[in-house]
């Protein structure tokens, strides 16, 4: 249920972005925005595939045959792993976050660099020769 859920929720994310897109332009930043969130959301779709894949196997196991035990130690294993996958997801959802911060900082530092360099090189620059004519 919850893997559908995602993937309803991916698809109108993506398809809100598309009609943005239309829109704004591809370079737009709520366009960015939503395949960003989007691509966010599928880590979650991912682990959760992940951890449930051994309890669907068991169960169409179950269906047709005794699994063995094996199977019961794997369904058992994967299902109790959630906590860390979802871990693992805050980590990396966190270390973009400081990523695109250290990225925007740069720029506006970049930025501002250029904006002194221009600012100091016209103060610096020669004036047009009527300085010369008011000391005579």
């Amino acid at each position: 249920m919850n893997a559908s859920l995602y993937s309803v929720t991916y698809w109108y994310i993506l398809k809100a972005g598309r009609r943005i897109q239309g829109v704004l332009g591809k370079e737009a930043a709520s366009t960015r925005a939503a395949h960003r969130s989007s691509k966010t959301m599928m880590l979650f779709v991912a682990a959760f595939a992940f951890q449930w894949w051994a309890a669907a196997l068991l169960g169409a196991w179950q269906l047709i045959a005794t699994p063995p035990f094996l199977i019961f130690l794997g369904a058992a294993t994967f299902s109790n792993i959630g906590g860390i996958l979802n871990g693992s997801i805050y980590v990396i959802i966190q270390r973009k976050r400081v990523q695109e911060k250290q990225a925007a900082n740069e720029c506006t530092a970049s930025v501002t660099r250029q904006v002194a360099l221009t600012v100091n090189s016209f103060q610096q620059a020669p004036s047009n020769g009527s300085d010369k004519n008011d000391k005579k």
